[in-house]
């Protein structure tokens, strides 16, 4: 299975040799966990803000190095998570019971490229930059790489990086990460990176992974101030960016709180308060890398309540509502003031 996170593995175009390395009658149900041989992010919103904390596991045929190329619509502030984020969600996740169910149905007088930052964090080296001028970032791409010391760049493989970072920049998104790791021979897993930055919208992007092409899987852990797929409209959008052949899954929701989210994010007091509702859920995507676009979602007008899947057995009605917490039924109610007179 080939690894992206929803990067591009620049290297693989470049160096071949890198290999990138989880009764009744009722509608059937599985329950999240995420696998430790998929591409990973977790991603925390409140309208105003975005949280993405990635991580993946890597393998090499020898030890080498990798570049990872991240299209922004802001400038990103970056740092090292703390602890393990993944196994913490991993945690939350079953404890909350989350579950599967499929889907159904410009020119600029400035620099031609900005440095805004270059660092080493943990493992990953990573240069923050603002593209002005899509001409001359060819040019300096052909210099970051060779200081790399990536000396044989493609000529084909350079245009289709090229292509991609213009669509982006045409698109309004001007901020790109490079981060770079060493990779061994034997499976590791990076230390997971934060990225911090301003947006409202739900932000995660899927087109740079077409140059690779191929398959693979994305798993989107989702902490965000509501629930997906209630409002049909937002479903419709989610489907439009998948190949029509290979459906996304949305999970249930849970309500979770401010406290639960310290071993996960210890600044995320900065990104909700104790009064926020919170609701856990999962996206998640195995198929053929041929987005038509990124996730860039309005959820202005998210269901500010929990999402659970009816379980239809033989001979009874759904009772999907006997899944609910207490406090989920009080956000549902708040929601639907007109199912109280009932």
């Amino acid at each position: 299975m080939k690894k992206i996170l929803f990067a591009i593995y620049l290297l693989i175009l470049f160096c071949p040799a890198i290999l990138m390395a989880d009764k009744g009658l009722f509608w059937w149900t599985m329950d999240a966990e995420l696998s430790q041989d998929s591409q990973k992010a977790i991603i925390l919103h409140n309208f105003k803000e975005e949280v993405l904390i990635l991580g993946t596991e890597l393998k090499a045929s020898k030890d080498t190095g990798i570049l990872e190329f991240i299209p922004f619509p802001s400038e990103p502030e970056i740092s090292l998570a703390k602890g393990n984020p993944f196994e913490e969600i991993n945690k939350l996740l079953q404890k909350k019971r989350i579950e599967f169910a499929v889907f159904t149905k410009g020119g600029s007088s400035a620099e031609p490229v900005e440095i805004r930052l270059s660092q080493k964090i943990g493992l990953h080296d990573v240069t923050v930059i603002k593209i002005n001028d899509i001409n001359g970032f060819n040019k300096w791409v052909i210099d970051f790489l060779d200081k790399k010391g990536i000396k044989k760049i493609e000529l084909k493989a350079l245009k289709n990086f090229s292509d991609v970072a213009e669509d982006y920049i045409k698109r309004g998104i001007q901020y790109f990460v490079f981060d770079y790791v060493e990779v061994k021979n034997a499976p590791r897993f990076i230390e997971p990176l934060i990225y911090r930055f301003k947006t409202d919208k739900l932000y995660y992007p899927l087109k740079t992974s077409n140059i690779i092409g191929g398959g693979g899987s994305v798993e989107l852990v989702l902490i965000l101030p509501g629930t997906l797929g209630i409002n049909k409209n937002e479903m419709m959008e989610i489907l439009k960016i998948f190949p029509y052949y290979f459906r996304p899954e949305l999970s249930s929701s849970s309500k979770i709180y401010l406290r639960e989210l310290k071993p996960i994010y210890e600044k995320a007091e900065e990104i909700f308060n104790e009064k926020s509702k919170i609701y856990l859920q999962m996206l998640r995507y195995s198929g053929k890398y041929e987005f038509k676009d990124d996730l860039n979602l309005d959820i202005s007008k998210i269901a500010p309540y929990a999402r659970k899947i009816e379980r239809f057995y033989y001979g009874y009605e759904p009772h999907f509502l006997d899944e609910f917490t207490l406090d989920e039924l009080s956000d549902y109610f708040e929601a639907h003031p007109e199912l109280k007179k009932k």
